[in-house]
């Protein structure tokens, strides 16, 4: 039989053609858990001490089964605004820079968001508490990024009606430093994961289904306060049924009767009201865990489940005395800083657990890998695919700080160590840089604020090495060496002037708040024309010199 050549030629392009299609783009659900300690989760051992037979999260316990569990993944810091930057950019905290209330994303740098839109995908994410603002830089690529926090008119209403107790009790107006307070305070009793689902919900129902979808969902709803039956009537109860004390978690943070209000803040609160303060906290993650169990099942029920990567982590913990102290954006210790973190890979390794180190920020990598999405060229964080599929071997450390809290902090951690040291502000070198500066802090006795942990020996991290001990110097070296490294990575990466990384003075919504209460127009005004010149931090003392 004789063929002809145009024919052959043909057949021959389009066998070609066929061949070199992509696949469909996997679709992606980014899931962030505000402020929830891994160890809180059935998936990772919990049972609630006073309700055992109560399952605080029944729908990520079954999500695991489906899905790859890591069980040894680290923030890079404690507190919302800079883990949420590093989960979204790739980048560790000293290299995205947001690390301040002040400080946006650099427009330089990118985000996985970005990527996922510029592959043609459809962009969606809402928030529900204050340090997700589009201000930080978070909208971008999103075609739609939405709070599920309390409306402006809401809030302003709020605000009016404690600005006229205030002038009953004879005190002046709150300034706009004091709303703004306010506004931030307001999230810790906010209820907003029933918002976050319908926003969810109705872009599932309304997206174009021939094209791909990039979905990000936090849910702020287990934050302090504590106050599970402002979600739901005897939800607290439920957790705690044979408690009779007097304890409530409203104010947790600031309650006097807590904590001393003076260093070292020794606990006042007693073990037992202490215990019920964690059952309500139990309360409120079976309140989240169940509208994350309301997305997962809308996937499947539309189909979506075999074709669409879920991810599920959390930002950072929250501390309940382990070291001495309440609350978060304090220390870098596990209760801190080790997350959550399972994801599910359609028909990939499914119920499988990692005891390898991973960082937050080797997410965003790992997701547009999965998704078949070009990578973020700059980041820090690498994926986990190569990894996970048995192409390469983990062997990965983390840098971490937390410069904002009542400590300047630094540390690093690997799978054999861990150390944290305290820092204090350099004021000579910050005027001879231009820049804030900082140099190590000693004790009364002339000691570096320095601890080394050996974390397989101790996990809990509260047998500090002695600095005699081989181990301390070896972990130090290598902190020293994962620094370093991290300082040229800074320095390769393109970079503006101060003047565009800094936020607005107001987001979209504080000034249609502040305008609905009165104020005047300044929300073009940058958040330098009230604090004076404000510069990113300069680099921490290199480890060890």
């Amino acid at each position: 039989m004789r063929i002809s050549i145009p024919l052959l030629c043909l057949g021959i392009a389009y066998s070609f053609s066929c061949s070199q299609q992509e696949s469909p783009k996997l679709n992606v659900v980014l899931i962030s858990l505000d402020s929830l300690c891994k160890e809180r989760l059935g998936a990772y051992g919990h049972r609630p001490q006073y309700a055992p037979e109560i399952p605080v999260s029944p729908n990520i316990d079954d999500f695991a089964a489906e899905a790859l569990l890591f069980d040894n993944a680290w923030s890079t810091t404690s507190w919302t605004l800079p883990a949420h930057m590093s989960l979204m950019s790739g980048l560790s905290d000293r290299n995205h820079e947001v690390e301040l209330d002040y400080f946006a994303l650099d427009p330089k740098r990118r985000t996985i968001s970005q990527n996922f839109q510029d592959a043609g995908y459809q962009t969606a994410g809402f928030f529900s508490g204050p340090y997700l603002d589009g201000k930080f830089g978070f909208a971008r690529g999103f075609d739609i990024w939405r709070s599920a926090m309390m409306t402006p008119s809401e809030l302003a209403g709020q605000i009016r009606s404690w600005t006229k107790r205030r002038a009953l009790a004879g005190k002046p107006a709150p300034t706009e430093e004091e709303i703004k307070g306010i506004r931030d305070r307001v999230s810790h009793w906010d209820v907003t994961s029933p918002k976050v689902n319908q926003g969810a919900l109705d872009f599932l129902a309304s997206r174009d289904s021939e094209v791909p979808f990039f979905l990000t969902l936090h849910y702020f709803d287990a934050h302090y306060d504590y106050l599970p039956d402002t979600l739901e009537k005897g939800l607290g109860a439920r957790f705690d049924p044979d408690y009779r004390g007097n304890f409530e978690g409203a104010n947790w943070y600031f309650n006097p009767a807590v904590r001393e209000q003076t260093p070292p803040y020794g606990q006042k609160i007693s073990e037992r009201d202490l215990g019920h303060i964690l059952a309500l906290y139990d309360a409120e993650i079976h309140w989240v865990d169940r509208h994350i169990g309301t997305i997962l099942q809308a996937l499947k029920d539309q189909g979506l489940w075999e074709t669409t990567i879920v991810c599920i982590v959390a930002d950072h913990g929250d501390e309940f005395f382990e070291h001495g102290g309440i609350g978060h954006r304090s220390t870098l210790f596990p209760e801190l800083t080790a997350i959550p973190l399972l994801i599910h890979i359609p028909n990939q390794l499914k119920g499988r657990r990692f005891s390898e180190l991973v960082r937050i920020y080797d997410i965003g990598p790992t997701l547009l890998d999965y998704a078949g999405v070009p990578p973020l060229k700059e980041a820090e964080g690498l994926s986990l695919r190569p990894v996970l599929e048995g192409n390469e071997k983990f062997n990965r450390s983390i840098l971490q700080r937390v410069p904002g809290g009542p400590d300047v902090r630094d540390g690093w951690r690997n799978e054999e160590f861990s150390v944290q040291r305290i820092l204090e502000i350099d004021v000579p070198l910050s005027q001879k840089n231009r820049q804030p500066s900082f140099r190590q802090r000693f004790t009364q006795n002339g000691q570096p604020m320095i601890w080394v942990f050996d974390c397989k020996n101790d996990p809990t991290e509260k047998a500090p090495l002695s600095r005699n001990d081989p181990r301390w110097q070896k972990a130090m070296d290598a902190f020293q060496s994962s620094f370093l490294l991290s300082e040229k990575h800074h320095r390769s990466l393109p970079s503006s002037a101060v003047s565009e990384k800094l936020t607005p003075k107001r987001s979209a919504e504080e000034e249609s708040m502040m305008e609905q209460l009165g104020y005047g127009d300044s929300g073009t005004e940058d958040s330098s024309e009230s604090k004076g010149t404000i510069l990113p931090l300069g680099p921490f003392p290199t480890p060890g010199i």
